[in-house]
């Protein structure tokens, strides 16, 4: 648990896997707002076309319930195919920066994935805090994987089908 200047006790949250992608694929996935929740089923984002650094971020904290709840957030760092930060201010109880850090690395990229959690829930040292940020973490950069397969992979080639000959032949 580390202390942020000015926000008290701060939890993080982190995951760094290297994926037999490149920079540039997985990017263009992460910038894709409008459908992370295609791979994300805990948030769902909308970029707002009159600010660049204003998001809608709609979030929930179990993906087997319907309800999202509307937060505000701020895009806080947007470089391209290296850093993507997301500023999302839930209210006092619990707020937290997402963060997927890229780099180039031998096979792939290194994606490092965080949270960085601030607020009542995580003063109180509530281990359900704990356990549900570990949880959506870990499904998150799963189906991340998954989607980015299924975007960049090939499909194996189909063998083709045999054909049935006539007993006249």
């Amino acid at each position: 648990m580390g202390q942020a200047a000015g926000k008290g006790p701060t939890i993080d949250f982190e995951r760094e896997r290297i994926l037999p992608f490149t920079p540039g694929q997985i990017w263009t996935v992460l910038e894709d707002f409008e459908n992370h929740k295609i791979w994300n089923p805990y948030v769902r984002i909308r970029q707002l076309a009159d600010d660049p650094v204003m998001l809608r971020y709609e979030l929930r904290d179990d993906p087997r319930k319907p309800a999202f709840a509307a937060v505000p957030v701020r895009l806080l760092a947007a470089y391209p195919e290296r850093l993507m930060t997301i500023d999302v201010r839930s209210g006092f109880l619990l707020s937290f920066e997402e963060s997927y850090a890229l780099s180039p690395v031998q096979g792939g990229t290194k994606i490092h994935h965080s949270y960085s959690c601030t607020g009542f829930l995580v003063w109180l040292h509530l281990p359900a805090t704990r356990k549900r940020f570990e949880k959506m973490i870990d499904s998150v950069d799963s189906m991340l994987l998954s989607y980015l397969e299924k975007k960049y992979r090939r499909q194996p080639p189909r063998r083709p089908q045999p054909r049935f000959r006539s007993a006249r032949q």
